[in-house]
């Protein structure tokens, strides 16, 4: 029972990471799959090797917290940088104004 509630503590921590950026609802599922995944491996298994040779993480924060944040910022900084205007219109350049030209139209392109 312990895996299942960090794996969904874990999920959100990932998408607390890209919270607003915009993203399609299976895309989430995969990432949050993903991160329950990696945290719920993280704890069974590097967490007892981590143990053996002398380092303790008794509350589990590195397998929570560390490496899903890790992961979440991973996964934003690909979505910012894969995101397009044909999917999601001019609501791109509100969240990410840099990608506009020099004159401030809505026709930049990377």
């Amino acid at each position: 029972m312990d895996d299942v509630l960090n794996a969904t503590l874990a999920g959100g921590v990932v998408m607390g990471c890209n919270c607003d950026i915009l993203i399609y609802p299976g895309v989430t599922l995969v990432i949050g799959f993903t991160a329950g995944m990696i945290s719920t491996i993280g704890f069974s298994i590097l967490n007892e090797k981590c143990m053996s040779k002398g380092l303790f993480d008794t509350c589990g924060v590195q397998f929570l917290h560390g490496i899903p944040g890790v992961y979440g910022g991973i996964i934003s900084a690909i979505i910012a940088a894969t995101v397009e205007t044909s999917n999601f219109g001019n609501s791109v350049y509100k969240l990410y104004p840099k990608r506009l030209s020099d004159n401030g139209n809505y026709s930049a392109h990377w």
